[in-house]
C-alpha cells in the first residue's frame, strides 16, 4: 500500500524537542499538526504504516512518519534522540538501554502485536514439517539437501535477514542457540526480498513475519515441532501462537524516550486501542491478549 503523503499546509514553524526525540510542528491557518518520527523494524514497517494511516484518518492533530531500516537502526536513532519512537521486532539489549540512559533517555517498552515467524519454502517443496533441530541444521550447514529432511533430492538454498534486523537476532537466539550461521545463508534486507528469493528458487527456504508470509506468492509455510515426537504447528494456528506451542511466536514492540506525553502519548494510545489492534489483525499479525494489553496501557 502506498504510504500517505504528509503534506505541510503551511510553513514549518519550529522543531520541537520535548525530551523524546524530534517532532515537527506545522502551522496552517488555525490548525497545528505535529509530525512524529518513527523508525526501525522492517517486519513492523507495513503494519505501522497502515496504523499511521488509520490514526491520521481518525484525527487532525498528529501525523506519524514511519520508516524502516531494521530494529537496530531504529533503536540507535532513539538512543541518539533523533526520532520520537522506535519500532522493534526484538527487545532492546542491556547495552542499548545503558547507552540510552547515558544520553539522558529512559526507554519505555510497549508490546504492540504478536508475530509468528513463518518458515517458508517454495510452493513446489514436498516437505510437510520441520523440527527445530532440522531447522537449525539447515541454517548451520549440517543439512544441505532436502532429502535429508524427507524432501526431494535437491540442494537447500537458505535465506535470512541482515544482522541489523530484530528478526535475525530472534532467529539467532531461538533457533541457532547463538551458533554461527552457515556461510551459504544469503542475507536479505527484508521480508519481501526473502519471499521473492524463495519463490524464484525451488530449493529455497527463509524466515519472515506472518503478516508478510500470508501475502507472499509462490511460497508455503512449513509447520514446526519441538522434536520428532511432538506435534507440528503452523504460524497460522492462533491458538498455538497464543499458547506458545508455535515455537517462533514473539512480541513486537515500540519504544519511546520516557513515558510518552503529548503527541507521542496520543499515538501510543491509538496503537493499544481497539481500533489500533484491529489494524494489527488487518495486517496479518495477532493482536495482544487482554492481559498484555492491560499491562501496556498501565505504563501510560
Amino acid at each position: 500500500m502506498e504510504k500517505k503523503a504528509l503534506t505541510a499546509m503551511g510553513v514549518v514553524a519550529v522543531l520541537v524537542v520535548a525530551g523524546v526525540g524530534i517532532a515537527m510542528l506545522t502551522q496552517g491557518g488555525d490548525n497545528e499538526t505535529t509530525t512524529l518520527k518513527q523508525q526501525g523494524s522492517d517486519t513492523l514497517l507495513e503494519l505501522m504504516t497502515l496504523m499511521s494511516e488509520s490514526f491520521e484518518d481518525a484525527q487532525d492533530d498528529v501525523r506519524v512518519d514511519v520508516t524502516g531500516g531494521g530494529s537496530g537502526v531504529g533503536i540507535n536513532s532513539l538512543i541518539e534522540g533523533t526520532i520520537d519512537v522506535a519500532q522493534a521486532s526484538r527487545q532492546m539489549k542491556a547495552s542499548e538501554i545503558t547507552a540510552a540512559k547515558n544520553n539522558g533517555i529512559e526507554p519505555i517498552e510497549f508490546s504492540v502485536a504478536i508475530d509468528g515467524i513463518a518458515i517458508v519454502v517454495n510452493s513446489a517443496n514436498t516437505v510437510e514439517s520441520l523440527t527445530m533441530e532440522q531447522l537449525r541444521g539447515i541454517y548451520n550447514g549440517t543439512i544441505t539437501n532436502w532429502n535429508q529432511v524427507g524432501g526431494a533430492n535437491q540442494p537447500i538454498l537458505p535465506y535470512g535477514r541482515q544482522s541489523t534486523s530484530g528478526t535475525y537476532e530472534f532467529f539467532f537466539e531461538t533457533v541457532m542457540k547463538k551458533e554461527d550461521f552457515a556461510t551459504a545463508v544469503s542475507q536479505e534486507t527484508g521480508n519481501a526480498a526473502i519471499a521473492t528469493k524463495v519463490n524464484q528458487n525451488a530449493g529455497g527456504i527463509g524466515y519472515i513475519g506472518i503478516g508478510y508470509a500470508e501475502q507472499a506468492r509462490g511460497v508455503k509455510m512449513v509447520p514446526l515441532s519441538a522434536d520428532s515426537e511432538s506435534e507440528a504447528f503452523p504460524p497460522t494456528d492462533a491458538e498455538a501462537v497464543y499458547a506458545g506451542d508455535y515455537l517462533l511466536a514473539r512480541d513486537l514492540y515500540v519504544y519511546t524516550a520516557g513515558t510518552p506525553t503529548g503527541a507521542t502519548l496520543t499515538w501510543v494510545e491509538y496503537i493499544l486501542s481497539d481500533e489500533g489492534q484491529a489494524v494489527v489483525e488487518e495486517a496479518g499479525f495477532y493482536k495482544l491478549d487482554a492481559d498484555t494489553l492491560a499491562e501496556m496501557k498501565a505504563k501510560l
